[in-house]
């Protein structure tokens, strides 16, 4: 890549905006508003703890600097965008204009401010929702993922796991990694074949090109922790196993995206769900010119990655939460399922596992392929960004990249792009390729989020994560497409995004419920997808909004998921979206009640709109689909891209469409798949 302009960093006065901001959102309670708090909340055993915590605030705390860190690592047009936007709340016209008082913004009462920022998260200006919601999740997820002892105490959150260093931990031995460091001078490398990740695409390449003889070399941008690396800590873990830090949204910032990045890709923190592609998406991509994914032979790989990886619900064992999903939908007669898990056949109680699996119980290829690459002689690099494809003639010859900022060239027979739905695409943009599908067809599972409060302790980070699902919503359209209902790991910082913020205090009450929340997730099978480019820097820029069609998804399975959790027995319920209030369960009545049915009239009516509702996503599919034709498509059949001859692509970003389900067991059997599309390819050619 051409050398780039240095990124803009905020200002002082920028920065002072930006801390009143964070400051509105979790500030220092004082006075008699910290006297309530302690007096509503108490239990007459806990009020030091209740004042420790209503004390506490981004600032005091000094939190409010990692924001700015994580403010400077956007992308610069957003830094610049976002400075205009501090430049102008830094004068009292500015502040007027945008947020109705006269005065600079950092020279505010709270009041003031609280007013502005609810002004904003209700506004009819999309822009502004966003924002709000933006720098409220920043503020709040910054505060509650760090090891905070005065949080952690008033919330009743062990932190990180406590059996992280029992039996479980200290009596296994792990796989170890040896990597190929760049001297200062640079490094030439020749092998047979270069594999960009090493998530569950690149894996499974690894290790089936490395048993068929081939020297092989997988190189991975992010870093390798050993287990005993892993702290479990939520601010550790999101910084250092995540994209961007955990701090990656679409180009408008209206879904939040979390992504792996670290050995072993997702799969190294994803939460074991190992469900198969269904078959009607079987059918569906066969019908769209790939009748492979209705063959025997795609059914063959998808047993080889079951049996590797040990996947099974045999050894299942539901938590609280998972439980309780179950016993709602059978209220309702809703249809269930259970979640089979990658957890080499035994029960998998790892409530942490989305900041690594500290007893490598969980088969993530770190544990599996990428080990089975290393007994067959591959090799491996980590902390090394490949820029670019070499290309001579129409054909992949192999890599450049930078470990440290220090220059590796890697030449290959054949190059396997395994980067995700995020860099694959961007990787081959900034290679010069052309086909006009590249970066497009993005799908994201777009997820929205339903809240369950009761009377007994849910504490929904403990146990097993996310091991059963309703389809009761799954075919909104009749055509395949709808939502899942499942139960995530809820640990405070993700909590926090997901709690409604009426003012400081409020929010604070809120989270001391934490505990005793059963949180579902509404997850879309999107039909209609966005896109990634490279920006300026390269670096892949996210362009996303939740289509109508794709919203209505969203919709019923946030009704369902509502009167799954009041058929549980919720005291009180409430959905993401900002202007509607939480609905108080009428226990005699229940989900016959028809202030409820008013109640779910009102949810439907507020839709899920950009910036007043919270939407996520943590699968990636599509960028590079596959298909018959290169006018529809950038990979063959056989992962091999149209474009360019010995270039493979083998992740998510090969999809047709969105799977519909947890994408890992689809995107590893495909990759198992292309790797033996390429090593037939190669053995016919010599024949």
């Amino acid at each position: 890549m051409a050398p780039q302009a240095p990124k803009p960093k905020l200002n002082d006065e920028q920065i002072k905006v930006v801390y009143a901001i964070l400051d509105t959102f979790v500030p220092e309670l004082e006075g008699q508003e910290l006297e309530d708090f302690v007096r509503e909340n108490s239990n007459g055993t806990n009020d030091e703890a209740l004042r420790a915590f209503g004390k506490a605030g981004v600032v005091n705390q000094h939190v409010a600097e990692l924001v700015i860190g994580k403010l400077h690592s956007l992308p610069s047009e957003k830094i610049e965008e976002l400075g205009t936007v501090f430049k102008v709340l830094n004068t009292k016209i500015g502040t007027l204009a945008l947020g109705g008082t006269y005065g600079e913004f950092p020279s505010l009462s709270r009041e003031q401010r609280t007013k502005i920022v609810l002004s904003w998260s209700n506004s009819m200006i999309t822009k502004l929702r966003i924002l709000s919601r933006a720098l409220f999740a920043l503020a709040v997820i910054s505060f509650y993922t760090e090891p905070l002892e005065v949080v952690h105490n008033a919330l009743k959150y062990p932190g990180a796991d406590p059996q992280m260093h029992s039996e479980r931990f200290s009596a296994k031995t792990f796989p170890s990694y040896d990597f190929i460091e760049v001297p200062p001078q640079g490094l030439e490398l020749s092998v047979d074949v270069v594999i960009v990740g090493s998530g569950a695409g690149g894996g499974v390449m690894a290790a089936e090109l490395a048993k068929a003889g081939k020297r092989v070399l997988v190189i991975e941008k992010g870093h390798h922790y050993a287990q005993s690396e892993l702290t479990l800590v939520q601010s550790d873990a999101l910084g250092k196993l995540y994209e961007n830090g955990a701090s990656l949204a679409s180009t408008d910032g209206a879904v939040t995206v979390l992504a792996g990045s670290t050995w072993g890709g997702g799969t190294t923190v994803n939460w074991c769900a190992s469900l198969q592609l269904p078959y009607f998406v079987r059918e569906e991509w066969a019908k769209q010119g790939l009748p492979y994914f209705t063959s025997p032979g795609y059914q063959k790989s998808l047993d080889a990655i079951v049996e590797r990886l040990g996947i099974s619900d045999k050894f299942l064992k539901h938590n609280a939460a998972n439980r309780l999903l179950l016993e709602g939908c059978h209220k309702l007669g809703y249809p269930t399922k259970d979640i089979p898990q990658n957890t080499g056949h035994q029960e998998h109680s790892c409530g942490w596992c989305g900041f690594g699996c500290r007893f490598g119980e969980k088969q993530g290829t770190m544990m599996t392929f990428l080990q089975d690459a290393k007994d067959f002689g591959a090799q491996f690099m980590q902390d090394t960004f490949v820029e670019r494809i070499l290309i001579r003639k129409g054909k992949a010859i192999g890599v450049v990249g930078s470990q440290n900022g220090r220059k590796v060239t890697v030449k290959a027979n054949k190059v396997v792009v395994s980067a995700g739905s995020l860099h694959s695409p961007a990787l081959l943009q900034r290679s010069g390729l052309k086909n006009k599908n590249i970066g497009k067809n993005l799908f994201l599972h777009p997820v929205s989020y339903v809240f369950g409060k009761f009377e007994e302790e849910i504490n929904c980070y403990e146990g097993s994560i996310m091991t059963a699902l309703s389809t009761v919503a799954e075919n909104t359209d009749g055509q395949g497409y709808g939502s899942k209902i499942e139960v995530p790991s809820h640990h405070p910082g993700i909590n926090s995004i997901n709690t409604k913020w009426h003012g400081a205090a409020d929010h604070k009450r809120r989270m001391l419920d934490m505990n005793h929340i059963v949180p579902l997730i509404v997850l879309s099978r999107d039909r209609d997808g966005g896109s990634v480019e490279a920006g300026p820097d390269g670096m892949p820029r996210i362009n996303y909004v939740v289509s109508k069609h794709d919203t209505l998804s969203l919709e019923e399975g946030v009704d369902r998921s509502l009167r799954i959790l009041v058929a549980a027995g919720a005291k009180a319920v409430w959905t993401a979206q900002a202007a509607v209030p939480d609905f108080h369960v009428n226990p005699a009545l229940g989900y016959n009640d028809p202030a409820f049915e008013t109640y779910l009239a009102k949810v439907k009516r507020a839709s899920i709109r950009p910036g007043s509702t919270v939407i996520g996503s943590a699968h990636q599919m599509g960028t590079c689909r596959m298909g018959s034709s290169p006018k529809t498509s950038v990979i063959k059949p056989t992962g091999e891209t149209w474009e360019i001859k010995d270039l493979f692509v083998a992740d998510a970003s090969s999809f047709p469409t969105a799977s519909g389900v947890n994408p890992m067991l689809t995107t590893y059997s495909m990759a198992h798949s292309i790797a033996q599309f390429l090593l037939s390819g190669e053995l016919a050619s010599k024949l």
